[in-house]
C-alpha cells in the first residue's frame, strides 16, 4: 500500500478490496498489505460487527419471547437486512419456523426453512434443515416428497433421525414391516425420538389383530 496515503484512504482501499474478495482470505491480505493501522481497523470492524449482531439478536429475542409469529417474522426481517449470513440470522429463522409450527402454519414454516436452506452457506446446517423440512412434509402428508428429500441427505450424523422419519413414512403408507425395520434401525443408531415407541406399539397392535 502506498505509504503517502492518508489513514482514511487506506481504510477505503481495504473496504473496497474486502467487498471484491470476501472474508475467506481478508485477514492474511490485510497483514500482507502492512501497516499497523490497517490491521487495527479490521479488528475493530469485526468486533463492532459481532457486537451489533448480538444486539440485533437480543431485539429479535425480545420480540420472539411472546411466541407471536407475526412479530417474530418482522423482527427476523430487520435482523436479516443487516446480518443475513450470520449465525444470529440462522438461529432466528429456525425460531420463527418453530413458532409457525406451533401456530399450525406448516406451509409458512416450510417456506421459512426452505429459504434458510437456499441462503445458508453453512454445510453443517444443511442436513439439519433438510431433516426438519422432511418432517414438515410428513406432517402435511406429502410422503413421496419427504422420502425424496431424505434420499438427498448426505450426512451420517443424521442417520438415526432419517431412519425414524422413514419409519413414520412407511407407517403412514401402511407398510408395517417396512416401518418396523426403519424404526428399529433408528433405535439401534441411537435415536431418542419419543414417537418411535408409540409407532412400534401401534404396529404391534395391528400385527396381532
Amino acid at each position: 500500500m502506498n505509504e503517502i496515503l492518508s489513514d482514511d484512504e487506506q481504510v477505503e482501499r481495504i473496504k473496497a478490496w474486502w467487498k471484491a474478495n470476501g472474508n475467506s482470505i481478508i485477514a492474511g491480505v490485510v497483514i500482507g498489505l502492512g501497516g499497523f493501522f490497517a490491521w487495527q481497523w479490521w479488528g475493530g470492524y469485526q468486533d463492532k460487527l459481532a457486537g451489533e449482531g448480538a444486539e440485533a439478536y437480543e431485539l429479535f429475542e425480545q420480540a420472539a419471547f411472546g411466541n407471536d409469529a407475526k412479530k417474530t417474522d418482522d423482527a427476523l426481517a430487520q435482523l436479516q437486512s443487516n446480518f443475513g449470513d450470520t449465525s444470529y440470522s440462522r438461529f432466528a429463522a429456525m425460531e420463527l419456523a418453530r413458532q409457525q409450527v406451533n401456530a399450525g402454519s406448516l406451509e409458512a414454516a416450510e417456506k421459512t426453512l426452505g429459504n434458510l436452506l437456499k441462503q445458508s452457506t453453512d454445510s453443517a446446517l444443511k442436513p439439519l434443515l433438510e431433516t426438519r423440512l422432511a418432517r414438515l412434509l410428513v406432517a402435511q402428508k406429502r410422503l413421496d416428497e419427504a422420502g425424496k428429500l431424505l434420499d438427498s441427505i448426505k450426512s451420517d450424523a443424521y442417520a438415526a433421525e432419517i431412519a425414524a422419519i422413514r419409519g413414520e413414512i412407511a407407517f403412514l403408507q401402511g407398510d408395517m414391516s417396512g416401518a418396523r425395520a426403519a424404526l428399529e434401525e433408528a433405535q439401534q443408531k441411537g435415536s431418542s425420538d419419543e414417537n418411535i415407541n408409540y409407532l412400534l406399539e401401534e404396529i404391534g397392535l395391528q400385527e396381532s389383530s
